[in-house]
């Protein structure tokens, strides 16, 4: 089996760091003495993937910087859809360089994943597209009521599953794709082609309750930053 290549997604802007990504793109963050995203791409470089597309915006130029400062060079290619773009629009500008299946990682987020597994697993679904999930508690009880406001259940900060931001998607996924989803803003073109392919029945999900960090403020960026150190720390 031949490895897809995997999509970097390093376009957005973080606004929620404040004056930090004002200096430098949210990928750019440093964790100790080294960038998340050099911490990604070797990760994955060390898993036997050696074939990314970064796709860039916001500054754009220090990701191509970066990335070619990088000691370990696999294939690396480029695609930038500009500064406004959604990840939908930026996944649809990369489509040509794109072989029949790609692995799709948000730029900010860290795991211990195994890509072979999740592409193994993904191939046995016959399915257009697999997400990956991570458990998270709730920190609140949750109430469900009927019409006539009668409480129907109560579930104290229940386990929930969310989305940390990997895929591995069949470029075929894509042909299911209007082109006015295409241009929807932010997350919610890639969350309507998610719920299409719910629709039917061709998404998959893998679960990984492993290592799984990312950050979207200053205090989480501190968090993210200890588990990181404690994490190298223990392998």
């Amino acid at each position: 089996m031949n490895k897809p290549k995997i999509i970097i997604m390093s376009g957005g802007r973080g606004k929620r760091l404040g004056e930090i990504t004002e200096k430098v793109p949210k990928p750019l963050v440093k964790i100790g003495n080294q960038t998340i995203l050099r911490m990604k791409y070797e990760n994955y470089y060390k898993q036997g993937f050696q074939d990314f597309i970064f796709c860039i915006g916001y500054k754009g130029e220090m990701i191509r910087n970066e990335v070619q400062c990088f000691e370990k060079q696999g294939q690396i290619e480029f695609s930038d859809s500009g500064e406004e773009a959604g990840i939908l629009k930026r996944l649809q500008v990369a489509l040509p360089l794109m072989t029949e299946r790609i692995i799709l990682t948000y730029g900010d987020t860290f795991t211990d994943l195994d890509l072979d597994d999740l592409v193994s697993k993904h191939l046995e679904s016959k399915c257009e597209a697999t997400i990956v999930v991570a458990p998270i508690q709730n920190p609140f009880g949750l109430v469900d009521f009927d019409s006539k406001n009668l409480v129907t259940s109560f579930k104290e900060k229940p386990v929930l599953n969310y989305y940390i931001g990997y895929a591995v998607i069949e470029k075929t996924a894509f042909d299911y794709i209007p082109d006015k989803i295409f241009n929807l803003p932010d997350g919610q073109g890639l969350v309507t082609f998610y719920k299409m392919l719910i629709a039917i029945e061709k998404l998959n999900s893998y679960f990984h309750k492993g290592l799984q960090i990312t950050f979207n403020t200053e205090d989480e960026l501190k968090v993210a930053k200890k588990q990181l150190i404690q994490f190298y720390t223990s392998t």
